[in-house]
């Protein structure tokens, strides 16, 4: 088949939804195609200095061309030229739209392609992120829900109107739809809308007991001793402090546990937070890095025996495909991911040092077989796994 990508943005350097669907549908054996801009977002730290330029190019690995359109750009929106030419030149028999909001995707949401193309849209839209706490907090929020009903809304209902399958990333997607379409669109949503995890590229993200060797003897940990990790962008919404005296806690009671965190941003937090390291019991027992690179980081989790995440993060499948359990708190941003017991925990505000300690007396007790973790989580986060079910879904 001939598979379009249609994205505002496409940052391999990074690897979101966008390049791992463009690399499993390759790996798959279909003729694919990116149309994207030259824009990149900032995310922190090194990140920002990414740049790219308009035209055509050609991913090293896999072969699929990567198509650069010139764009009107804004933060996160992209208005593209050319794109309803370009798509119907690749004649393409699936088009994948990611991030509908940027507008990058909408001039091919129209009668133009509906019913001679097969149109599939993903959305992971959630309410984690938008605190409150604050005056300033309060007004991004509200500024931000003001962007949901005016542009948002429209450019969803298009999508339902004009397309055939709807992925929703996360179940509270779902609710999210409901609260602003009519009765005739809702029914129109659930007739099209696809359950779908976000995933992890298996090419990136798996298990290899060397990579786990090698590192645990690097960082000098002990073979009875138990290893945490988090990776994350590490700032102070993050809460990370909680974590750390936690590690201490358990430490100061005989555990012998150490915490890995990678994501520093090279910022005054992370002069705050090391500081705070430096006052705890045992500061040799807290490993931190700057972002790394797949490679780098997927060895960092094969290392560890359980990764905590107090956030909703693409890095938690990223780290299950290597089979590592994890430990999430109760919400509906995560909480369709772990199998409970199985592949990781869960925990309530309320429980969270009960759960991390139960959880490190089992580790030490009853290791879990990571080659098996692996290959289970596969079976739903696996970006192969993933595509195959998006063309199903057109396709039934």
């Amino acid at each position: 088949m001939r598979i379009g990508i249609i994205s505002a943005h496409y940052m391999p350097e990074i690897g979101y939804q966008e390049v791992h669907l463009a690399k499993a549908y390759a790996r798959l054996g279909h003729v694919v195609k990116v149309f994207t801009s030259a824009a990149s977002v900032n995310l922190g730290g090194s990140i920002n200095q990414l740049s790219y330029t308009t035209g055509s190019s050609t991913d090293p690995k896999y072969g699929y061309e990567i198509l650069r359109l010139p764009s009107l750009s804004y933060k996160s929106k992209a208005l593209p030229f050319g794109l309803k030419k370009a798509v119907n030149a690749f004649e393409p028999d699936v088009l994948v739209l990611l991030g509908v909001a940027k507008i990058f995707p909408m001039a091919l949401l129209n009668k133009q392609f509906y019913g001679k193309v097969k149109i599939v849209s993903v959305y992971g839209d959630a309410k984690e992120y938008l605190d409150r706490g604050t005056f300033k907090q309060k007004v991004k929020t509200l500024i931000h829900e003001l962007g949901y009903s005016s542009i948002k809304h429209p450019l969803y209902k298009r999508a339902i109107k004009y397309g055939d399958k709807l992925v929703l990333n996360i179940p509270e997607t779902n609710q999210l739809f409901h609260d602003f379409l009519n009765d005739k669109d809702k029914k129109s949503f659930d007739a099209k809308k696809v359950m779908l995890n976000l995933g992890y590229d298996p090419d990136e993200y798996y298990f290899k007991q060397e990579d786990r060797n090698a590192i645990r003897k690097e960082l000098h940990f002990t073979n009875d001793e138990i290893v945490i990790i988090t990776s994350t962008r590490v700032n102070k919404r993050k809460n990370i402090e909680q974590i750390i005296e936690l590690i201490s806690h358990l430490n100061t009671k005989g555990q012998k546990v150490s915490y890995i965190i990678i994501g520093f941003l090279g910022d005054a937090y992370e002069q705050e937070l090391k500081a705070f390291i430096q006052q705890q019991p045992d500061p040799d027992k807290f490993k931190c890095f700057p972002f790394m690179n797949a490679s780098e980081i997927r060895k960092m989790y094969c290392a560890a025996d359980a990764g905590i995440w107090l956030k909703a993060a693409i890095s938690i499948q990223e780290a299950m495909g290597t089979g590592l359990p994890v430990i999430l708190e109760d919400k509906p941003s995560v909480n369709h991911l772990i199998n409970e017991g199985v592949n990781g925990w869960f925990f309530q505000k309320e429980t969270f040092n009960s759960v991390i300690k139960n959880v490190v007396t089992s580790l030490s007790n009853s290791p879990k077989d990571r080659h098996l973790l692996s290959v289970q989580n596969s079976k739903n986060l696996s970006y192969d796994t993933i595509a195959q079910k998006i063309l199903d879904s057109v396709n039934t």
